[in-house]
């Protein structure tokens, strides 16, 4: 089976199995140790969003 097959069956599941398909391909999927840098940006991204909150998505002046 070519993965363009799997996509195309993939397309076929309805939109509420979509979780249970998604679970069981993440099973698949090698899991990747992060790189102390990463984990260095992702604290530092938690802290700053927890002094500084977020911007709604509407409030963005996208123009």
């Amino acid at each position: 089976m070519s993965k363009e097959m799997l996509k195309n069956l993939i397309e076929l599941v309805p939109e509420e199995d979509v979780d249970v398909l998604y679970r069981v391909i993440v099973k698949f999927v090698p899991e990747v140790i992060p790189e102390p840098d990463e984990i260095e940006a992702f604290t530092d991204g938690r802290k700053d969003r927890l002094e500084n909150g977020t911007i709604p998505h509407n409030a963005i002046n996208w123009d």
